[in-house]
């Protein structure tokens, strides 16, 4: 596609995104959800305004926005605090992640009677969604203990995601092709790909930290602000191209990055790196949900209607329920006992990306099935994830700004 007709495309994309995301805050609910919707009324399976060819060309975007939300995403994850809740966040990472795995394995076997589905639909079902997460957070300017768990968790869940995720596939295939399962395809090469992308994220991260305090820091005030979003945006475009030439994570690596990074710098540095970026970062965001939603289509759902309601009803009760678990054992506040596992909800990039790896190596007839369960999940909880969000955190009490701008707490009912 020729470049200034691509341009033409991104105009419309992020003029529809915004003013749709506007209508439907304006009725209480996140805007994520209304960049979402415009995306599948533009979109080739809408009214067809932006066209399938376009929406493929937009992978490039797509990718670098997923660099900023998981470098955000990573800067989070503050080693003293990390220290000090550690326990707390990885038991409802794991706890969750098991709990989701194995109620979704058994709802999915018991229903098809096929191990592979089983073991495909299990794996990809653990994933949450970072991006719409950040993105409630941010516009409700969220403060708190469930806040405080969930964006870490949310961060340590795609890191264990993939391992399973690799895991699953692996065992997936092999039942398919009737191969025998190896400790090689089966564990090894998923393992090698996170732990390179994690290491990788770490030495830029860490170059990033040691070229901030050698010449950032020193200079004016008044010119951080800029300087940070220069260096710390090029560092994202260099992880996105890197990942995609050594077919590493394109999450992981500018995940550990942003979290070797935050723990070189001092809190100051910190709070202006971190206002750089999420200002920054608007039109990126509006553009990136409107662009998931150009590839969804409505008719999905109707699909596999039986297996993708079970699917989707399964890992609501896992991501709830095994949420609820584990901060039970671990003693945590009641709010983030109640509402963690309804912040999990959201699903698509990082599970977008493992259903098209998934896909290239399934048969065709397979990879209609597989993509009509989990393309619906995906549609499903992009629209009332981040409405459920919302709504816990505003109950929580840990919003500071609410839908539409308003500055008192909007009814619950």
């Amino acid at each position: 596609m020729d470049i200034y007709t691509l341009l033409i495309y991104v105009s419309i994309v992020l003029l529809a995104g915004f003013a749709v995301g506007k209508f439907v805050e304006h009725y209480g609910l996140p805007a994520v959800t209304g960049y979402l919707i415009a995306g599948v009324l533009i979109g080739p399976y809408g009214i067809g305004i932006v066209s399938m060819q376009a929406v493929e060309a937009f992978d490039v975007i797509t990718k670098l926005v997923l660099g900023v939300i998981a470098f955000q995403i990573g800067t989070e994850l503050f080693i003293p605090v990390l220290k000090k809740s550690g326990k707390r966040l990885l038991s409802i990472t794991f706890v969750h992640a098991f709990i989701t795995y194995a109620i979704v394995w058994i709802g999915v076997y018991l229903l098809s009677g096929e191990l592979w589905i089983a073991f495909a639909l299990s794996g990809l079902a653990v994933a949450s969604a970072p991006a719409p997460v950040m993105e409630v957070i941010k516009k409700l300017r969220a403060k708190g203990p469930l806040k405080s768990t969930i964006v870490p968790v949310v961060g340590l869940l795609d890191i264990v995601s993939v391992i399973i995720f690799g895991l699953s596939a692996s065992i997936a295939l092999s039942l398919l092709d009737g191969d025998a399962i190896n400790i090689n395809n089966a564990f090894f090469e998923p393992v090698t790909e996170v732990v390179l992308s994690i290491f990788v994220g770490i030495l830029l991260g860490a170059l990033l930290g040691v070229f901030s305090k050698l010449f950032v820091e020193k200079a004016p005030k008044a010119d951080r602000y800029l300087a940070y979003l220069v260096i710390s945006l090029s560092f994202i475009l260099f992880s996105t191209w890197l990942a995609n030439v050594t077919e590493l994570s394109n999450i992981l690596i500018p995940m550990s990055m942003g979290m070797a990074f935050t723990n070189f710098i001092d809190k100051e540095t910190f709070e202006i790196q971190g206002r750089s970026l999420q200002n920054f970062g608007g039109p990126f965001f509006v553009l990136f949900f409107t662009i998931a939603g150009l590839s969804l289509s409505p008719t999905i759902v109707v699909q596999a209607a039986l297996l993708a309601t079970v699917f989707i009803v399964l890992r609501a009760i896992g991501k709830i329920g095994g949420a609820y678990v584990a901060s039970t054992l671990t003693a945590c506040p009641t709010t983030v006992k109640r509402y963690t596992g309804m912040g999990l909800l959201p699903q698509a990039g990082v599970t977008i990306g493992m259903l098209v790896s998934l896909s290239a190596s399934l048969p065709p007839e397979e990879t209609q099935l597989i993509q009509a369960v989990v393309l619906s999940s995906i549609l499903i909880f992009q629209i009332i994830g981040p409405v459920i969000l919302q709504r816990v955190l505003i109950k929580a009490g840990e919003a500071r700004s609410f839908p539409g701008g308003k500055t008192t707490p909007q009814s619950d009912a």
